[in-house]
């Protein structure tokens, strides 16, 4: 399930020779110049006035302030490459809304679900016809597993949920870059632990000395 992908792809990003490849992913997409910043919006194809653009413009702006993102773009970009989603949850002051997003704040995505409840009703000729569909996200602090039933539902507007795009196309669930990585890694964990193995089972043998007495 998706726990157990996320716990994995964070035992693989802890190698020391995938941590170096995901450094030097991360140097390449975070841009560090003091002119020209990491991420910009462009509204060339959106059809509106140019006034909105700009409005647009500096919410974007203001969200980047929200999120720190000048300071802790090497961060939010790992946690999103590692895991292969990011969900935040919006913060609005309902006594100043006008003020509009306050905080959004980080949710590991281990203990956040997106819950999808169908009610269906049969009719007369016996057809299931849907009557109903309930979507929320579910959070729980202790973490969400299939059996998990108890939580605190969240709206849908108020979380937002950054897919990798990567999707398994047999289950449909999102995955991380570093699904490919899984494999490999093994295989050089198990070569180097049978190989140190080996050497300190050999070693002894070297223990002999041929003195040429000719």
């Amino acid at each position: 399930n998706e726990n157990d992908l996320i716990r994995r792809y964070r035992e693989v990003a802890q190698y020391s020779d995938c941590d170096n490849a995901i450094e030097d992913i991360i140097n390449e997409a975070i841009i560090a110049d003091e002119e020209k910043t990491s991420v910009e919006i462009i509204l060339d194809d959106v059809k509106v006035s140019s006034s909105i653009k700009t409005k647009i413009r500096e919410e974007f702006n203001n969200v980047l302030r929200i999120l720190k993102f000048n300071e802790r773009a090497h961060e939010i970009f790992r946690s999103w490459y590692v895991d292969g989603r990011l969900y935040y949850q919006i913060l609005i002051d309902e006594s100043r809304v006008k003020d509009g997003i306050v905080e959004l704040r980080y949710i590991d995505p281990r203990k956040i679900r997106r819950i999808k409840n169908v009610k269906k009703q049969r009719t007369p000729q016996g057809v299931e016809v849907v009557q109903e569909v309930e979507e929320y996200y579910l959070y729980n602090d202790k973490g969400i597993t299939e059996q998990t039933t108890h939580g605190v539902k969240l709206a849908l507007d108020s979380v937002v949920y950054v897919p990798s795009g990567y999707v398994d196309p047999n289950t449909g669930m999102a995955m991380s870059y570093l699904h490919k990585a899984i494999k490999p890694v093994n295989q050089l964990k198990m070569i180097e632990d049978s190989l140190v193995i080996y050497r300190i089972s050999r070693a002894p043998e070297r223990r002999i000395f041929y003195v040429d007495v000719g």
